[in-house]
């Protein structure tokens, strides 16, 4: 069983890998709009659920419905890309709210975990950074 779940994570992971790239290309090419939509398609494709949903409860709420922690860091790293297409846009305010959400949804993943992931330290670092600077 433990080998099927892992199986489902690598390919969560792949398949967030891909859409973070196109995510990031559509934000480069100047189409915000496209790539926050992309944003929301990519949420109800990897977890099932309305991004919406995810990012207007708490991060403790998520973590129960998503459960497991790759989930919330893939989730965090949506949403800290969200917060970077938020400020090329020029919401401040909204991408320091999504900044916010990100760092609890790290938070959360960590505690999760029986021992520590350098990964999500390193996002934990980069999206407390971003927040002082935001």
């Amino acid at each position: 069983m433990a080998g099927i779940r892992e199986d489902y994570i690598e390919r969560m992971i792949e398949r967030l890998v891909a859409a973070l790239a196109a995510i990031l290309k559509a934000g480069k090419s100047q189409k915000t709009e496209e790539a926050l939509d992309l944003v929301h398609q990519t949420s109800l494709s990897l977890f099932g659920m309305e991004y919406r949903m995810l990012i207007t409860i708490d991060a403790g709420s998520v973590a129960g419905l998503l459960e497991h922690p790759e989930k919330l860091k893939a989730l965090a790293k949506l949403v800290s890309v969200e917060a970077e297409l938020l400020q090329q846009r020029g919401d401040t305010e909204g991408a320091a709210h999504r900044l916010g959400h990100a760092l609890a949804l790290l938070q959360e993943a960590q505690r999760r975990r029986t021992k520590p992931d350098p990964e999500t330290e390193a996002l934990l670092r980069d999206v407390e950074d971003r927040l002082a600077r935001a």
